[in-house]
């Protein structure tokens, strides 16, 4: 996935104005956010990377949770950094935010305790999914772990139907991994240990799952 092929976070670049109206209004965005960052917990002085960070929402609830968190926020669409900059400027808040060319992240080995995404690895056909998540593991520091809010096989049909319904928008090659609940091995492909499932959220696009994993 180079710097000119990426899905932008609504699949077109003209929907990245709204994008925090459309997500607040049709996903319980906040709620799964809260329980991302409450999961993961983040302590005093912890090194975190927000992968895919969109417009920073996650990136400022948890630097307000946790206010000594060293926070960055990560992304490679441009337009919304921009976005994401203006509403952290507005709170004022330490954060550090950058973009990356889709390939290799601009970070040393070791960086990190905690890793936080919030639906952005099914926009990433399978691939890239693994190419992002053998460079957060290491980038990731030992003992630290990775806590990755996204779509997942759900045990209830009505719930893969949704999803189903949904990936003729987001795409149906990738969304592939996350439909058919490879999440879980792909993480655990990339060299993490004990993959989990935290908690599960039903959702009109289909069931959303926190993923968890940890650095050996």
């Amino acid at each position: 996935m180079g710097k000119n092929k990426f899905i932008p976070a609504l699949r077109f670049k003209w929907l990245t104005p709204v994008y925090d109206f459309l997500i607040g209004v049709t996903m319980p965005e906040m709620h799964i956010k809260q329980s991302l960052i409450d999961f993961s917990y983040l302590t005093d002085g912890a090194t975190v990377l927000d992968f895919g960070c969109g417009t920073a929402t996650l990136t400022i609830m948890a630097k307000e949770h946790r206010p000594t968190i060293k926070i960055t926020g990560i992304d490679i669409d441009k337009a919304i950094l921009v976005k994401a900059t203006e509403k952290i400027n507005q709170k004022n808040l330490d954060i550090q935010l950058t973009g990356y060319n889709g390939e290799s992240l601009p970070f040393e080995d070791n960086s990190f305790d905690r890793i936080i995404s919030c639906l952005v690895f099914h926009h990433l056909a399978t691939p890239v999914k693994q190419k992002a998540l053998v460079e957060l593991f290491r980038i990731t520091k030992s003992n630290g772990q990775l806590f990755i809010a996204d779509f997942g096989r759900s045990d209830s049909w009505h719930q893969r139907l949704l999803f189903n319904m949904i990936r003729g928008f987001d795409g149906y090659t990738p969304t592939r991994a996350n439909a058919k609940g490879l999440m879980l091995p792909l993480i655990s492909d990339a060299g993490f240990v004990n993959p989990s499932i935290k908690k599960r959220f039903k959702t009109v696009f289909g069931e959303v799952q926190i993923f968890n994993a940890i650095k050996q």
